[in-house]
């Protein structure tokens, strides 16, 4: 009976993924039938015009199209009977591109795409509940002549291939500089859900310039009456036409012509400086797409600030428990911790924090140790959480909320997560600011993604059940080029048993914002763990891991994935190298951290390492020749394409980077060409200052380049190219070890 049992279950499973597959196949010769036997004007033309012909691909037209139909589907459970909402959801991404050289060819060489994937749920008593993603593709090839190669879409690779999961990726065989490629990527999703899709699955975002330039573009939109959508248009992007059909469905409709390339993606802001559209849509019962008009108006900014004001009453007042026991605990008794200092009060609340948010584990962690340096806390949550502690404090505070300059603006807010909140402390000499970000972020530091923002001030006035806020308006102060500084010490030496290679050894000083990135890379998670256990007077690892289960175990498996990263110490400081170097160091050694700078009364990262460097010294007959410029790493170098600008300059921060090397020249050579290592090249947007001194047999190379501000107009980027080309002409420079008789 067993045996039986299981040879119909069997066959039953086998059954069902042979219908699955036999309708996937149907569905896919049907979308080809439906996108490929009947394309518009836009998808049969060939040709580029003439001001084009120099463009790397040149996109002759491309369409995104979604068909929104849904349902009330009755479902039967051993639990009772009952109906769930049913939604699918048809969207075809269509592209015909001119491939006109190499680069391009290399990118639409292939496709990448989620074939299947299938999130459905069945319960042992409840119903089956439907989420399934299918993809089809579809290619082919128009030669020059005209003659078209349909590419066999069977020939792909499942990279991934699980029965609930499978991920392909199609080569395009064939494909030529010259060629017409014209492909599709259609998705079935099929979802049900008791109460409804929700927005955040069916968010689109279109920004209305592309990485070639593109001479049609249509994007439609069908929604079904009974899904609710809510659009915006940020940065003059052009309208929707909209309509409805017969049964009361939405119609969207936008087409556009001859849409503009990226002028460069060299510090630019997407969502600042191109227009683009964003639009979700959701099934919320009783709604007819009521909040179409809101949208448009791009006000959903102010419900946002609304509905996030009222959260704090909902929080209450209370403190948090953990953290104000962490902090008695700190300064001894609530007695010395009211007569501390405001700023002493502050930053050891904040590095409480720190300690609470970033070294509490649950034991998910283990799979990936070495990304607990890369978490980032969510600031909407932090700053409600901070609030609460302020206001059992009685200290004087200000909500301020900001969107990052590499997003939208807090105007084009689409949903909570487009904003984010900081806190600034008011009372002392100057404000203090609180940024619920990353371990690695210090008490009064600002991150430069909000340096130069504005804000909307939301000045606390809690009475006695409920939080009052004022409302203003301010900017956020920028750090100045000297706060984000890099500074690098480097002596040379040339190996006595091979002069082209380069013996070095390296000492980096990071301030600010160029050193979270390092910081991420090369400070073992074990380090940052037990460093904010120090600066807090905090619990042990183990004390930590005692509230939950498993306690002996999880402590175990902690210790030894510490030890583990903390073993590839060294190959981080590899990849550091590699990156700033362009070559992956040989003999690593003497690798050490020198002062973590995890919190700001120690704000100095410092790191240093010994390697040696190839490719950088070439023998001329008896001569050494030196890429001297090098030493200091690459530097930025423009094209001729970046040369002109018409958009703004978003900088990553103002920034300083001084270099010195120290190149000790061997015994019996001498020294030309240093004097061409000497540059002064300085405006209103920075400098960039080089010199070469001699003394003795110890040449001392110096390069300081100062970036003066985060933010520049689009006019004054000329300013900005000289210093660039300054800095990038320093790189070049060589020097000549000339083998005396």
């Amino acid at each position: 009976m067993k045996s039986l049992v299981l040879f119909l279950t069997c066959l039953l499973l086998t059954t069902s993924l042979f219908a699955q597959d036999k309708d996937y196949i149907a569905n896919a010769a049907k979308l080809q039938k439906e996108i490929w036997d009947a394309p518009g004007d836009e998808f049969k033309s060939t040709t580029v015009p003439a001001n084009l012909s120099a463009e790397s691909a040149v996109i002759l037209a491309r369409a995104y199209h979604v068909e929104w139909t849904s349902a009330n589907k009755f479902k039967l459970s051993a639990l009772g009977m009952g109906f769930a909402f049913h939604a699918q959801k048809l969207i075809i991404f269509h592209e015909r591109v001119k491939i006109n050289d190499k680069a391009a060819l290399e990118d639409f060489s292939t496709i990448e795409y989620q074939k299947k994937l299938d999130n459905s749920t069945s319960g042992f008593l409840g119903p089956h509940i439907t989420n399934t993603k299918n993809t089809f593709i579809g290619a082919k090839i128009i030669k020059p002549g005209g003659k078209e190669v349909a590419v066999n879409t069977s020939e792909e690779v499942l990279v991934k291939n699980e029965t609930k999961d499978k991920q392909g990726k199609l080569a395009i065989p064939n494909l030529q500089v010259g060629d017409v490629l014209d492909y599709y990527v259609a998705n079935i999703d099929v979802s049900e859900d008791g109460q409804g899709v929700s927005f955040r699955d069916n968010e689109n975002i279109f920004v209305l310039a592309n990485e070639y330039p593109m001479l049609y573009y249509s994007i439609d939109f069908q929604f079904d009456k009974r899904v609710k959508t809510k659009y915006i248009y940020a940065n003059n992007a052009p309208e929707f036409e909209e309509n409805t059909d017969g049964d009361g469905n939405l119609l969207l409709s936008l087409k556009l012509h001859n849409v503009a390339k990226y002028q460069s993606h060299l510090w630019t802001s997407t969502y600042r400086q191109y227009p683009y559209i964003e639009i979700g849509s959701a099934y919320v019962k009783g709604a007819q797409n009521s909040d179409k008009m809101l949208a448009k108006e791009n006000s959903m900014f102010e419900g946002h600030k609304k509905s996030y004001s009222e959260t704090f009453n909902q929080m209450g007042s209370g403190s948090d428990n953990e953290i104000e026991r962490g902090m008695k605990d700190f300064f001894g008794s609530r007695k010395n911790l009211k007569s501390a200092s405001l700023d002493t009060i502050m930053k050891v609340l904040y590095d409480e924090w720190k300690f609470r948010t970033f070294c509490m584990y649950d034991g998910d962690e283990l799979g990936d140790v070495n990304s607990l340096n890369y978490r980032t806390a969510n600031s909407l949550f932090g700053t409600l959480n901070m609030s609460t502690m302020l206001t059992a404090l009685d200290i004087d505070f200000d909500v301020l909320l900001v969107a990052s300059r590499e997003s939208n603006t807090l105007e084009n807010s689409y949903n909570l997560r487009d904003f984010e909140a900081l806190i600034r402390i008011n009372g002392g000499d100057q404000p203090m600011y609180m940024s619920f970000n990353d371990p690695m972020t210090h008490f009064n530091e600002i991150p430069e993604r909000f340096q130069g923002e504005n804000v909307v001030v939301l000045h606390s006035r809690q009475g006695s059940t409920r939080y009052k806020f004022d409302e203003s308006d301010d900017v956020l102060p920028v750090t100045p080029s000297d706060g984000n500084k890099l500074d690098e010490q480097v002596v040379v030496s040339l190996m006595p048993d091979n002069m082209q290679k380069l013996k070095i050894e390296r000492t980096v000083k990071e301030t600010g914002c160029l050193r979270h990135g390092d910081q991420k890379l090369l400070i073992p998670v074990q380090d940052v763990d037990n460093g904010y256990m120090e600066i807090v007077k905090g619990e042990t690892l183990a004390k930590r891991l005692s509230r939950s289960k498993e306690t002996k175990k999880k402590v175990q498996d902690f210790n030894a994935a510490f030890s583990k990263e903390h073993d590839e110490e060294t190959k981080n400081f590899t990849s550091e190298i590699k990156a700033r170097f362009d070559q992956e160091p040989k003999q690593l050694t003497n690798v050490k951290i020198i002062n973590t700078a995890l919190e700001n009364s120690n704000p100095v990262f410092e790191y240093t390492a010994n390697f040696v460097l190839d490719n950088l010294v070439k023998k001329a007959g008896g001569n050494y020749i030196i890429d001297a410029g090098k030493l200091t790493g690459d530097f930025i170098s423009l094209d001729a394409k970046e040369r002109k600008r018409t958009i703004d300059v978003y900088m990553p921060c103002a920034r300083t980077f001084k270099y010195n090397v120290v190149i000790n020249i061997p015994q019996g050579y001498a020294v030309k060409g240093m004097e061409e290592m000497n540059q002064n090249k300085s405006n209103k947007t920075g400098s960039f200052v080089s010199s070469a001194v001699l003394n003795g047999n110890k040449l001392t190379i110096t390069a300081t380049r100062v970036y003066t501000h985060n933010f520049e107009k689009a006019a004054d980027w000329p300013l900005l190219v000289s210093l660039i080309d300054a800095a990038s002409n320093f790189n070049s420079k060589k020097i000549l070890l000339e083998k005396q008789n």
